[in-house]
């Protein structure tokens, strides 16, 4: 005898085809792969390349994700640590602090289960959290200048690092989710995901406040 057909009509098959669809699509990694989908459609709908024309004043963006808002307006921390930080780069030293600006996993070891590395740790990320304020509020510097030079760039510039960085941030969303590194690697790709937000959610705020036609650097 033959082998028995798995499906014994077309509409059968187009049925387990449509199930099988619906199944993916309310999967985590379904789920996460429409996201990762739509902002790079997002980036690539805002690039620069294949056109010169500037983008249209009436263009609106698609809203942020609720959770990404939540994250990005999230107090930050107020210790000594902190302000150091924050204030200046000559504070402390932050010569090993950039290589927590990259995507886990890290490279570096897991630090011993000891009082004193658990210290360390939530130091590290009170000195990371006052660093990123203080290259956000350069950084912030940076682009009102080029807005008050009449850079007529920097809103489609912006428009395009947002489809960008909710890809990164999406994909670290994800990893952090489903992660097993140690607490200190955790903890700092947790950091990086908030920064990722923080920036997003300016560069959203800022763009649409130059298509209403606002100045969003004063």
């Amino acid at each position: 005898m033959g082998q028995k057909a798995k499906y014994l009509t077309l509409a059968e098959k187009t049925a387990a085809l449509r199930r099988q669809k619906a199944n993916y699509a309310q999967s985590e990694r379904g789920k996460a792969t429409r996201r990762l989908r739509r902002s790079q459609n997002y980036a690539k709908a805002h690039s620069r390349k294949g056109s010169s024309k500037p983008p249209l004043a009436s263009s609106r963006l698609p809203p942020l994700p609720r959770v990404l808002i939540n994250l990005a307006n999230a107090s930050l921390p107020d210790g000594d640590l902190f302000r150091c930080a924050s204030q200046s780069a000559d504070n402390l030293d932050e010569s090993e602090l950039p290589q927590w600006d990259n995507n886990p996993p890290y490279a570096m070891p897991p630090p011993s289960d000891t009082p004193a590395e658990v210290r360390f740790t939530e130091n590290l990320v009170q000195v990371m959290h006052g660093r990123n304020s203080r290259l956000e509020k350069e950084q912030l510097q940076q682009r009102a200048r080029k807005y008050n030079a009449g850079r007529p760039d920097l809103c489609t510039e912006l428009k395009h690092a947002i489809g960008v960085l909710l890809g990164e941030w999406y994909i670290l969303q994800d990893y952090i989710s489903d992660a097993r590194d140690c607490d200190r690697h955790i903890k700092m790709a947790q950091c990086l995901l908030r920064w990722r937000a923080r920036r997003i959610y300016l560069y959203h705020t800022e763009v649409e406040k130059m298509l209403n036609g606002l100045d969003p650097y004063i």
